[in-house]
C-alpha cells in the first residue's frame, strides 16, 4: 500500500497523458468499467485497457521519484 497526498497524487496525475488519466479516473476514481470507458471514448477494450495499464507503470514511477 503506498500512502501519498492528495496534492501529491494530484501533480502526478497531471504529469499523464490525458488519455492515460482520463481511463484511470473513470476507472479507479468514478468506478466505470472497461466497456463503458470504451463506448464513451469509441476506442476497443483492448486500448482502454492499455492506456490504463501504461498510466498506471508511469503514475507509479512519478509517485517513487517524488517520494
Amino acid at each position: 500500500t503506498i500512502y501519498v497526498s492528495d496534492e501529491t497524487l494530484g501533480t502526478a496525475l497531471h504529469r499523464l497523458s490525458e488519455k492515460q488519466r482520463s481511463a484511470i479516473l473513470l476507472r479507479y476514481f468514478q468506478g466505470m468499467n472497461d466497456r463503458e470507458i470504451s463506448k464513451l471514448y469509441h476506442v476497443s477494450r483492448s486500448a482502454i485497457n492499455s492506456r490504463r495499464d501504461r498510466g498506471l507503470r508511469k503514475l507509479q514511477k512519478l509517485l517513487n521519484e517524488m517520494e
